[in-house]
């Protein structure tokens, strides 16, 4: 098995920000890049936030779910 090639970052800023890794380098220079993963970018807490919305408190998630089951319970 061959090991994985090391991904190069790169770290964007101005109207696009963050942490990414570089999937190609062109022939002409250009690089494909894609957001790294994991990264802060990535996670659930900054998708929430560009979407403009929150998490929920633990007394919201008990007023909208109520009392789920838990793992072995119907």
């Amino acid at each position: 098995m061959t090991s994985p090639k090391k991904q190069r970052h790169v770290k964007l800023s101005g109207d696009v920000k963050g942490s990414y890794v570089i999937e190609e380098t062109l022939a002409d220079g250009r690089f494909v890049v894609a957001p790294e993963w994991p990264s802060p970018e990535t996670s659930a807490h900054a998708m929430l936030e560009r979407a403009g919305g929150r998490g929920m408190s633990p007394e919201e998630f008990d007023k909208h779910f109520g009392d789920l089951p838990s793992d072995g319970e119907s």
